[in-house]
């Protein structure tokens, strides 16, 4: 008895060492063979992080866990990953580890993401399949693929990613968020499978036009199978679009390389509720409180084959009628809907598709709408030909649908109708294209909280024709802001079915115009959060704005009066220009500061909110005072301007970065040009009351500056001031200098100064020197160094030496002292 314990303890032991020694000794074996074959029969490359075994997880099974999975393709496609696994477990019986016959009975893919490409040469990614070669070798990868055999009785895909992307067509779908389950033998003759499946997200596109999204699906089947004519019959099947219910029943079969497809699809019920499940769950809140009546159904069928790009013939029909729906808290209701979409092709490609939306109809109150649609040849040349006719009165839609926070009320009246092929909208062949209608806007009126100002249209016509649309009696109103817009819209037909161009010229008028509200048009985000009291923190207002692309519009302006900051303008007049991106200026000339300006030159934003500009002003008799009250960085630069009188013309050209709040990035900024004074006086000026050890006092007070031009230039931020000549207070004065890009003031002033302005102190010292007589002027230099506004000013006596030197030549160091050591005592 004691020897069959201990012959039954030793069995234990080995088969539990054997369990834990099985995964370490075949690990690699495994590993090598699953690389090996794939790559050998796969034209990719194959790769995973770490293969692990485990005999405990599905004992007596053994699974196989694969990290990281990825299959990257070649050549063409070696940028592409066509599939990537973060795990992927399959659990074999344990007797196949120890011979070749290696079956897999279950395989579970955690978080794959598949890639599918078709590339603008219409080559796919996920042909994997090797060239061919000699017959050893391809016998040679039969035996390989014959190492891994499947038995499967279970699959299971948890959270997968699917792309589709049709280069060549422009065709993409994203399917997010996939879980599958496949239960059943998945061997031998005939078996019966349960299919359960979710998609939380698809979405189509074609064209760079999303026609599908925010589409939920979720499928429950059970499938007869027959493995040897490879015939899959739906026996039972339950679809959920979104949360519409459908029933899918048929069959298909795969017998070669012809898939062949006899399915029908059709709405459980018919009631038009149920027909609003259609609506994706991210606006299914939208829906609450709703009562409606009439019925809806969908009913089609593929029948057919497909191989290569010979597709089955498909029948849709989408029918509403009788439709109405109210919300319980709304006095209006949307009634009399009706709609009837027809999908269909025969039996060969996809041109052949033709898309009919028959008369839909809606009312609210007694405005109706009315639309008609038809598409054929979507491939090759879509044929479009559609009608739209309609009296919107926004006051009724906002008492029948839920609008938020968002205002709106007014009339919308259109009739519109189009037709044609699209490469005629492309060759801009308009003659060929039938195109009409018109679009009346009556006391149009839109308030939301995205926007600082409410839009109003009190009268706007839209009339159509296939080259423009004609803008005629169209009046804005944001703000305090009035526009009265005419003119022609253009390619507006290529702009809305393709990346064309919106060419548009345009006469705009305006007797008013509030730039510093359209500058403040959008709510930003921190605003719209918390609606707190304006801080300083306003100064950081981002007001940098983007220019729409894909548009080329000219506004021939003309507007009566203007604000910007605290500085009113009037009778602007001038060509602005929105294209590429980009806002130009040709020739805006306008009246402001009691003068006059033109502005020339481009604005367009980055991404970092930091707009490029490149602009030349001609400035003509900017009144000095004026510019003073009005312009805060001019106070700056002049602190006493105020009390003064004269005007500035200048004419410059400028380009470099703005900051998101349209303020010069002095570092970025580069340029030259010239300024010009005329009639200037400066009255009661701290800085040249400091010069009353030089001049008389009373020549101080008021201070006349010769009319000058002068030339600058701009280097990252400096502005450098070429030497010129004037006159100051009738003293011949030179005048050089610079300011920083941190308003850092270096500037030089060499005066001639005549000896009857000489101030009494210089004159008693001029008295006792010898030779005094010969003394009629006398030079001395200014030197103002420091922060704008509170520059220090330095006196220097090197030239008013020597030339007291050459005039007193006699007894020239005691001349030389007693005046040194007088001026100095002045300058203390």
């Amino acid at each position: 008895m004691k020897r069959i314990f201990v012959i039954i303890l030793i069995v234990i032991v080995v088969l539990f060492g054997a369990v834990l020694a099985i995964p370490v000794f075949f690990k690699q074996s495994i590993l090598n063979t699953a690389k090996t074959t794939l790559n050998k029969q796969l034209n990719a490359e194959v790769e995973f992080a770490d293969l692990k075994l485990s005999l405990f997880k599905n004992f007596p099974k053994v699974t196989v866990d694969l990290q990281d999975v990825l299959i990257k393709g070649k050549g063409e496609f070696a940028q592409d990953t066509l599939l990537n696994v973060q795990r992927f477990e399959a659990t074999m019986n344990l007797s196949s580890l120890f011979s070749s016959d290696r079956s897999i009975a279950e395989i579970i893919l955690e978080k794959p993401s598949l890639n599918l490409v078709v590339a603008e040469s219409g080559n796919v990614n996920w042909n994997l399949a090797p060239a061919s070669g000699s017959a050893e070798k391809e016998s040679a990868t039969t035996a390989d693929a014959e190492e891994f055999q499947l038995a499967l009785e279970n699959i299971e895909v948890n959270d997968a990613h699917l792309i589709y992307n049709d280069k060549s067509a422009k065709m993409r779908a994203d399917l997010e968020n996939i879980n599958l389950n496949i239960s059943g033998e998945m061997f031998g003759n005939t078996t019966q499978l349960n299919i359960g499946g979710v998609v939380s997200n698809l979405t189509y596109s074609m064209e760079g036009v999303t026609y599908v999204s925010n589409t939920s699906l979720d499928l429950k089947t059970l499938l007869d199978v027959d493995f040897e004519s490879m015939l899959f019959t739906i026996a039972e099947s339950e679809l959920l679009v979104n949360r519409l219910p459908l029933e899918l029943s048929g069959d298909l079969s795969v017998p070669n390389d012809t898939t062949f497809l006899n399915l029908q699809l059709k709405t459980k019920a018919s009631d038009f509720e149920n027909f609003l499940a259609l609506v994706p769950k991210d606006y299914e809140e939208y829906l609450a409180g709703i009562t409606t009546t009439g019925s809806a159904t969908i009913s089609g069928d593929v029948s057919g084959y497909f191989i290569d790009e010979d597709y089955p013939k498909i029948d849709l029909q989408v029918k509403v009628d009788n439709g109405n729906f109210k919300y319980a808290e709304m006095p209006e209701e949307i009634k009399n809907i009706s709609a009837e979409m027809l999908i269909g092709k025969p039996q060969g490609d996809l041109d052949l598709l033709k898309i009919n939306i028959n008369k839909a109809h809606a009312e609210i109150r007694n405005n109706p709408v009315d639309l008609t649609l038809k598409i054929s040849n979507p491939e090759s040349d879509p044929l479009f030909d559609g009608a739209f006719v309609g009296k919107i009165n926004l006051d009724h839609l906002k008492d029948a649908l839920p609008m938020d926070s968002v205002n709106i009320s007014g009339i919308i009246d259109a009739n519109l109708f189009a037709k044609g092929r699209y490469s005629d909208v492309e060759a801009e062949a308009y003659d060929k294209i039938k195109s009409d209608g018109v679009v009346l806007l009556n006391n149009f009126v839109y308030d939301s909280p995205d926007l600082t100002q409410q839009v109003v249209i009190p009268t706007g016509r839209m009339d159509f024709s296939p080259q423009n649309i004609n803008l005629g009696n169209f009046t804005l109103k944001v703000g305090e802001s009035d526009f009265r817009l005419s003119g022609k819209v253009s390619n507006y037909l290529n702009y809305v079915m393709k990346d064309g161009i919106l060419k548009g010229n345009l006469q705009l008028n305006s007797n008013y115009v509030n730039l510093n509200e359209l500058l403040r048009l959008q709510v930003m985000e921190e605003e719209a959060e918390q609606n707190e009291e304006i801080t300083e923190e306003q100064e950081l207002e981002t007001l940098a704005f983007d220019v729409p692309e894909n548009i080329d519009i000219t506004f021939r302006s003309t507007i009566n009066r203007a604000v910007f900051n605290r500085i009113p303008i009037t009778d602007i007049k001038g060509v602005v220009r929105a294209v590429d991106k980009k806002l130009i200026l040709d020739g805006l000339n306008m009246n402001m500061l009691d003068g006059k300006m033109t502005m020339n030159g481009s604005y367009e934003n980055t991404a970092q909110n930091q707009p490029l500009f490149d602009f030349g002003f001609d400035i003509a008799g900017f009144d000095i005072p004026t510019m003073y009250h009005t312009v805060a960085g001019f106070r700056k630069l002049i602190p006493g301007a105020g009390n003064s009188t004269g005007n500035l013309s200048t004419s410059l050209g400028m380009k470099g970065r703005l900051s998101p709040q349209l303020k010069l990035i002095a570092a970025t900024t580069n340029g030259k040009g010239s300024f010009s004074t005329n009639n200037v006086e400066i009255k009661g000026s701290p800085l040249f009351s400091q010069l009353s050890g030089i001049i008389k006092k009373e020549k101080l007070q008021n201070v006349t500056i010769g009319d000058f031009t002068a030339n600058l230039t701009v280097e990252d931020g400096s502005l450098l001031l070429s030497p010129f000549t004037t006159k100051v207070i009738g003293q011949e004065t030179k005048i050089q200098g610079s300011l920083n890009a941190e308003s850092l003031l270096d500037m030089r002033m060499d005066f001639n100064v005549q000896r009857e302005m000489f101030g009494p102190d210089i004159q008693k010292i001029l008295a006792v020197l010898p030779g005094n007589e010969k003394i009629t002027m006398l030079p001395a230099g200014v030197v103002l160094k420091g922060p704008v506004g509170d520059a220090k000013v330095n006196l220097d006596l090197s030239a008013t030496q020597k030339a007291v030197t050459d005039a007193t030549k006699d007894d020239l160091k005691n001349s030389l002292n007693k005046l040194g050591d007088g001026l100095k005592k002045l300058f203390k």
